[in-house]
């Protein structure tokens, strides 16, 4: 555990009451005109007044140790309990006082109306899941949402943030912090957790939320790093897309490349890398055509002449993908 002078707002999920040990201090903490420094001795004083300074004056961040997320992290998010939004007058009312107070403001269209309460989770910075909008509860929502998060991060915490949507941004209601290391050893984990303001200070009214979280590391995929190895291969899981066999895929080092042009790459079973011709291929694939031509992408530019290269003997010099597409509806494709 590093412990460093920052400008930032203290990290509020960090039990800084159960520091046992300080290991290094950077730079040394000048508390008023006293510089105080942990190295030898008095290390419980030193945390136990460090903590107090911290609390109070919320200049100090403890950054933890990352660790490298590499897997798949499955998390749920169940529900909310006991939120408040000091940013309401009515924010820290009971719950039926609360909802009679935004009917009346939605009905009226005045004030804010009603709660939109949201989820967030993030690694550190990055977002990586969002719940949908709860509407009309704002003290319990209840999501009961699923995620199946891809990881490639270093992280020292995983971050669920509870939100009130507004027309523009959001009103922090209060976060929880998993440090990662909780669910490095890939245990199936189901409790709650207090929230936290970013001051550091716990939201009062003890609000929680309930997570479900499991972490499968990308050690344990049987198929990682193999491809599609065999017809056995499942495909990617928690797709829309099902996992298609006799499918064929061209790589192209460019949609063009001169008669010159043979780099010595070996493939596959001592096979020679061969060039392919992005566009002539098209051309031949649309000239050649008998039922059907399915162009995708963000838009067809039909006076663009495929086959230029003079130094080729490939018919098509000259032909525009208009003029090939309308040749081709002539004979009724």
């Amino acid at each position: 555990m590093w412990i460093i002078l920052n400008e930032g707002n203290f990290d509020p999920c960090v039990d800084t009451f159960r520091w046992t040990t300080v290991l290094e201090v950077y730079p040394s903490l000048l508390l008023g005109k006293r510089e105080i420094s942990a190295r030898n001795e008095g290390k419980q004083a030193f945390t136990s007044e460090l903590t107090h300074f911290l609390c109070r004056f919320h200049l100090l961040r403890i950054v933890m140790a990352l660790h490298l997320l590499h897997g798949t992290f499955h998390i749920t998010i169940c529900q909310a309990v006991n939120l408040s939004d000091d940013h309401r007058h009515s924010g820290r009312a009971p719950k039926f006082v609360r909802k009679l107070i935004e009917g009346v403001e939605d009905v009226a269209k005045m004030g804010k109306g009603f709660s939109r309460l949201y989820a967030t989770i993030d690694m550190e910075r990055a977002r990586v899941g969002r719940t949908r909008i709860i509407k009309q509860e704002p003290v319990n929502p209840v999501w009961n949402e699923s995620f199946h998060i891809y990881c490639a991060f270093n992280v020292a915490h995983v971050v669920v943030s509870m939100k009130n949507d507004n027309p523009v941004g959001a009103t922090l209601l209060g976060r929880a912090k998993i440090p990662v290391s909780d669910i490095m050893s890939g245990a199936e984990i189901d409790r709650w957790y207090d929230l936290y303001h970013d001051t550091g200070e716990k939201v009062k009214g003890n609000a929680r939320v309930h997570l479900r979280m499991q972490y499968f590391d990308i050690s344990q995929d049987p198929f990682w790093g193999k491809g599609v190895s065999s017809f056995k291969f499942p495909g990617v899981p928690y797709t829309y897309m099902r996992h298609w066999r006799g499918c064929k895929v061209t790589l192209y080092q460019d949609a063009h490349v001169l008669d010159s042009f043979a780099p010595t790459i070996y493939l596959d079973g001592g096979r020679l890398y061969k060039p392919h011709r992005c566009w002539e291929d098209i051309f031949e694939a649309i000239s050649n055509a008998r039922h059907l031509i399915y162009i995708t992408g963000w838009s067809v530019y039909t006076k663009i002449e495929l086959v230029r290269d003079e130094q080729r003997t490939f018919p098509g010099i000259g032909v525009t993908l208009g003029d090939l597409l309308k040749r081709k509806a002539d004979e009724g494709v």
